[in-house]
């Protein structure tokens, strides 16, 4: 797509500093700004695999189904045309992530979101999809639906905000032709699976069964199957049997009343025990603090955890994180981390980008883009393992050390002890 980081060079002639969102044989999602104002939008284009006469179909459903809503979770069309030679679709939004590469900052930053946080996002949309089956669609006479959703289906903006997209077509998860979604879980009612036409109870289920997959993310919730299993029970929902039989396909006899499945399909006891009130307010303020590289935000009655510390030894050969572990390190890795350290000894906040890391870890070689991330990813896997998951953090900017984190030079001649009673070297 020949997207750049030059702000001075216009990408479709129209938009400025094109970042993507989520890249899709079928369709890209990208966040930019408009070149004329400087505001931002999220733009989305045909992907490689997909015709142009495919992406104007998609864009003039999706233009005419959001038409209908009005949500401010729901972003508007803002503009739908052709630029340089390319089909396009602008949402009135100022989103620069989506979920599915959320979750997976919070887990390399090793947060939790709080139960009430977690609550109010889920309870937020769950009002947004609500809003929209208050709409008939005239095209088809039912309810607006969203059919499937994804963790890619709800953008956030750098201040913590967040957007539902996927009505009309869900460009996030178009596919390309026939072939198969990748990298990102989608969930969906059995009766939508099936080629079935969606509905307000399968939108429930989805979004139930999308709140159910996201436990291990949320404080209190054990990162193994059976602790997951257990949190579920104790936040009382419902079990994907009791789910299904809310949704249109299930036999007459399972169906519960309409009263009784709105009140079990409550999504806000799915994420928090019913005496934590959901709060949007503390997820924003999570996000915000994560894609800003800053702290996590702590409960005012909370006790700061105390700094995560690494111990190097001379020459930073080896490392030893809060068990006192050491381990040993090759090159690469030692050059890697000296590159943290001076990082953070030079600029708390800063941040390495891969690019960065890579030079530091292998110097002088040039490997194509996808090997070198490779080895970066590779080696920051490794010093994760090695106990550093508290110490190196990611961020919309790159990876650092926690700005909290203590860093202890062992001196030669006390490399014999043992590196948590060692002193920083003068």
């Amino acid at each position: 797509m020949g997207f750049t980081d030059d702000s001075r060079s216009r990408w479709l002639g129209r938009y400025e500093n094109p970042r993507s969102i989520r890249r899709r044989d079928g369709l890209h999602v990208v966040a930019a700004a408009r070149a004329g104002d400087a505001a931002p939008c999220v733009v989305i284009v045909p992907g490689p695999a997909a015709s142009a006469a495919r992406a104007n179909t998609v864009f003039a459903e999706i233009e005419r189904v959001h038409a209908l809503l009005d949500h401010p979770l729901i972003p508007k069309v803002a503009a739908r045309g052709v630029a340089d030679g390319m089909p396009y679709i602008e949402l009135a939004c100022d989103a620069v992530i989506d979920g599915a590469d959320l979750t997976g900052l919070l887990s390399d930053a090793g947060w939790k979101v709080p139960p009430g946080s977690a609550a109010g996002l889920v309870a937020s949309l769950r009002r947004a999809m609500q809003a929209a089956h208050a709409v008939i669609d005239p095209k088809h006479g039912r309810p607006v639906c969203i059919g499937r959703v994804s963790c890619a289906d709800v953008l956030f903006s750098r201040e913590g905000r967040w957007y539902l997209v996927g009505y009309g077509r869900n460009a996030p998860l178009e596919r390309a032709g026939e072939q198969q979604s990748h990298r990102v879980l989608e969930f969906q009612a059995p009766e939508v699976a099936a080629g079935g036409e969606p509905s307000p109870a399968g939108d429930e289920l989805a979004l139930s069964l999308l709140a159910r997959s996201l436990c291990h993310a949320v404080q209190g919730s054990a990162a193994s199957a059976r602790g997951v299993d257990r949190s579920i029970r104790a936040m009382d929902l419902d079990s994907p049997g009791q789910l299904e039989r809310r949704a249109p396909g299930a036999p007459a006899h399972a169906r519960r009343g309409a009263e009784e499945a709105d009140a079990a399909a409550d999504l806000l006891h799915h994420l928090a025990p019913c005496s934590e009130a959901p709060d949007p307010e503390g997820f924003a303020s999570l996000v915000a603090s994560l894609l800003a590289g800053r702290p996590l935000p702590l409960d005012e009655q909370a006790a700061p955890a105390c700094p995560p510390t690494l111990v190097l030894g001379c020459e930073v050969r080896w490392i030893a994180a809060k068990d006192g572990v050491k381990h040993t390190l090759g090159h690469a890795l030692s050059r890697i981390v000296t590159a943290l350290v001076d990082r953070h000894d030079e600029a708390p906040d800063a941040s390495l980008s891969l690019q960065d890391l890579l030079e530091a870890g292998w110097p002088g070689e040039r490997p194509v883009a996808d090997a070198g991330a490779n080895r970066v990813y590779v080696a920051l896997t490794q010093l994760r393992r090695m106990g550093l998951r508290d110490v190196i953090e990611r961020n919309e900017h790159g990876y650092r050390l926690a700005p909290r984190a203590v860093v202890r030079f062992v001196s030669p001649r006390t490399e014999g002890a043992r590196p948590q009673d060692t002193r920083s070297a003068p």
